[in-house]
């Protein structure tokens, strides 16, 4: 993932809830947050990674389930 593209979700992420809810989340001060935000942090390469860490979505791969049932569905993941 792209820096810009973390930077977008920096900003979605404060705009959905606020700056001081984010640094809370993040485990930053807001004022860090917030200079992340307007682009002022120096070498924001660590903020960006638990920005990343934090509310990249992560697509789950797994396989279709024919049936509900837990007996059924291990006869079918052992053939």
């Amino acid at each position: 993932m792209d820096t810009a593209r973390i930077y977008e979700l920096l900003k979605q992420e404060i705009k959905n809830k606020s700056i001081g809810k984010v640094a809370i989340e993040l485990k930053l001060s807001k004022a860090t947050v917030s200079l992340v935000a307007r682009k002022k942090y120096p070498n924001p390469q660590k903020i960006y990674q638990k920005i990343k860490e934090k509310y990249q979505p992560i697509e789950i791969i797994g396989v279709q389930c024919t049936t509900n049932d837990l007996i059924q569905l291990l006869k079918e993941c052992e053939q």
